[in-house]
């Protein structure tokens, strides 16, 4: 299963942590807010990073002028060192049907960060202008999942939205872990569908 997939790992980690612990573990490296403003001209900033689809990256950003626009910068990729395509390389799913996008530049960026635990985690990725309109579409919307075209005719995919228990024992079925209501609330809580929403009230509570 997608984004289990991604709390399996955290709770191998963790070995005998408690589910308090793990849930730190998890909470503290998958959907992190940060806000802040410029001491320069007063400028305001917020941002969602990490946000996760087992393979795909993503994360959101917004300052004062992008906000008067309506537009938030999407950067969008794959946890790997590789290189994103060309043209239309970013694909959503969403409840009305599937969005593309193209990138505001061609070079693939690449950068990689160190949280607890020595875990790493690397980010390849483009980054693509998008309506403040569609970020909450995407927030909204029942049904997310995301598709990046990468540069050598490949592409990845990945469910973005949160499941049911019932839908998690499903698609777990053929596995040896273990899925209970606790554990996937926590991988409920770290999916990017979450971090998407999170940015949303961000957006809205922000005084530009």
């Amino acid at each position: 299963m997608k984004h289990l997939h991604l709390l399996s790992s955290i709770l191998i980690l963790s070995g005998c942590m408690s589910i308090p612990n793990t849930e730190s573990i998890a909470t503290s490296m998958f959907n992190i807010p940060s806000s802040g403003h410029s001491e320069f001209d007063g400028t305001k900033h917020i941002r969602m990073s990490n946000m996760g689809c087992i393979n795909i990256r993503f994360e959101l950003y917004q300052d004062t002028p992008k906000a008067e626009k309506g537009i938030v910068l999407l950067k969008a990729g794959t946890n790997t060192i590789t290189n994103i395509g060309n043209d239309s390389s970013l694909h959503f799913r969403l409840d009305d049907g599937v969005h593309s996008f193209s990138a505001s530049s061609l070079l693939t960026e690449h950068e990689s960060t160190q949280f607890k635990y020595g875990v790493k985690s690397n980010f390849s990725y483009k980054t693509y202008i998008v309506t403040e309109e569609f970020i909450r579409k995407i927030a909204n919307s029942d049904t997310f999942i995301a598709k990046v075209n990468l540069l050598n005719n490949t592409y990845i995919e990945g469910k973005c939205s949160t499941l049911t228990l019932k839908e998690a024992r499903e698609m777990n079925q053929y596995s040896d872990i273990q899925i209970t209501q606790e554990t996937l609330d926590i991988s409920n809580k770290i999916v990017a569908s979450t971090g998407f929403r999170k940015f949303v009230e961000m957006m809205d509570s922000t005084s530009w």
